[in-house]
């Protein structure tokens, strides 16, 4: 089983770990994978247990020398093992996660009346950063946000990167590529979501009404929202702070934010 042009390579104990607990647990868990290796170097105990939950999984384990897991094209440190995960066609997928955001609207509005608990969804006006984008899915999965929105242009995308960096979370999170984040916005606006976005001069969350579904924006890391974005937003809202620099990481921002809403909503766990 060679890798694959298209295939995204997962590295680090923890995020290795999670995507196969995803893999194990159901089928379909972990976002549009539609086959996977584990390749081995390492020959400790975690390295086993995980070649164990892979082969417990149904994924094959390849071992290795170190010489040729640093063949792969990965970005970043391998730390003696690699997850190739090879996802659908690129084109395929993106009009999957198109699909899938609408499907998910539908799904809110089916579910609507059966269900009394507020849901979070977040959504990124142009955060580039990959790091950031790890660290804000993983902050997601942690507040059981039902759906991440990006923007297809302008904006990181998931990446083997992403997968280390938000330890395994970007499998579980469901996170939507859509084509106008503006339209997106507003589509969530008419399936019952105020939409909140992030904004130093925005009032401050805590005395902010955000027990609701919300919809939580965060802008870019220079410039924070766009125009068009800011004006579609219900309302803004900030952080309370006071000290020397002008603002929080995006990253730091968005979980702050997502633990206000998710205090006021009075629900940490799935709606």
């Amino acid at each position: 089983m060679a890798p694959r042009k298209d295939s995204r390579f997962v590295t680090g104990y923890h995020a290795v770990e999670e995507y196969l607990l995803a893999l194990r647990a159901q089928a379909g868990a972990a976002k549009n994978i539609q086959s996977a290796v584990l390749y081995v170097a390492a020959a400790n105990k975690r390295a086993a247990a995980l070649a164990a939950a892979a082969r417990a999984a149904g994924i094959p384990v390849r071992h290795t020398g170190r010489k040729n897991l640093d063949e792969l094209p990965v970005s970043g440190g391998r730390h003696g093992l690699v997850l190739e995960i090879r996802a659908a066609d690129s084109r395929a997928g993106r009009e999957a996660e198109s699909a899938g955001f609408e499907e998910f609207l539908a799904a809110r509005a089916a579910s609507a009346q059966s269900s009394s608990a507020a849901a979070l969804v977040l959504a990124l006006d142009g955060v580039t950063d990959v790091h950031n984008l790890g660290a804000l899915l993983r902050s997601a999965d942690l507040f059981c946000a039902q759906a991440v929105i990006i923007p297809g242009r302008g904006s990181a995308k998931d990446s083997d990167i992403v997968a280390k960096i938000s330890s395994g979370a970007s499998a579980f999170v469901p996170l939507f590529e859509v084509t106008n984040l503006v339209r997106a916005l507003r589509a969530l606006k008419d399936s019952g979501f105020w939409v909140c976005g992030a904004d130093m001069k925005g009032q401050a969350a805590p005395e902010t009404d955000l027990g609701g579904n919300t919809a939580l924006v965060l802008g870019s890391e220079g410039k924070g929202l766009s125009r068009l974005v800011r004006e579609t937003c219900d309302r803004l809202i900030s952080i309370p702070a006071a000290g020397h620099v002008d603002s929080f990481n995006v990253s730091v921002a968005g979980g702050i934010l997502m633990y206000e809403i998710r205090r006021q909503q009075k629900t940490f766990t799935p709606p």
